[in-house]
């Protein structure tokens, strides 16, 4: 069930509500552990090194599409190529099926057009991930006077595996501004709203004709 490279969401919780939200990818896999790289945090884009006894839960696509999650726990850390946490491979009952397609992430480069409700200007951008609910754009520092909680047009070019391109459009709430760094650009997130079923049913298509593609090359 799981790869090596297959990516993996890490949530924190705290008082019964999402915490922090973390992307990492698994490094290697030995008989008792997944080692992951350092899990980087959604909100700062900051490398998080979370302390050996954190509990968080981890979800991932599994192999038919299906968002999976188990309960965990830093176990150690060891250095490979690269700094790894150890994870405890979970038994087969301890991990759940869960209904939440619509936000599986995929980390991908797309054409994107942001039109603000207002006479600010626009943003012609390329995504930095995309998900059924919602993205991340990269910031070029062009967005001056948007603020969190603007509503804006989005419409982005979907290239499908058909050799297709589609357009999808929609409405969107800025989410929050995260700064660059390393080689990695500002960027700019954003909520779908108001979505029908038809508009999010054409992203999670998407989202898992790319998770499949990423797939076949780890393999």
């Amino acid at each position: 069930m799981f790869k090596i490279g297959m990516k993996l969401t890490i949530e924190t919780f705290k008082n019964g509500e999402v915490e922090s939200r973390f992307q990492c990818r698994i490094v290697d896999i030995t008989q008792n552990y997944l080692c992951i790289d350092y899990p980087i945090d959604e909100s700062t884009g900051r490398t998080s090194l979370l302390l050996d006894g954190s509990e968080f839960t981890i979800s991932f696509v599994g192999e038919d599409g299906n968002v999976y999650q188990f309960s965990s726990e830093v176990k150690g850390r060891k250095k490979l190529k690269i700094p790894v946490l150890l994870i405890l491979i979970p038994l087969k009952n301890e991990i759940q099926k869960i209904q939440r397609r619509e936000y599986v992430r995929v980390d991908v480069s797309l054409d994107v057009a942001i039109h603000p409700q207002s006479d600010q200007q626009p943003l012609i951008t390329r995504t930095v991930d995309i998900s059924g609910g919602g993205l991340a754009v990269v910031d070029d520092g062009t967005a001056r006077g948007y603020k969190p909680g603007d509503v804006m047009d989005i419409t982005v070019v979907l290239p499908f595996a058909s050799n297709h391109y589609s357009y999808f459009m929609a409405k969107a709430e800025l989410i929050r501004f995260i700064d660059g760094w390393d080689q990695n650009p500002a960027k700019i997130t954003y909520q779908f709203i108001n979505m029908n079923d038809k508009q999010r049913d054409k992203i999670i298509k998407y989202c898992f004709e790319k998770q499949l593609e990423e797939r076949r090359k780890i393999k």
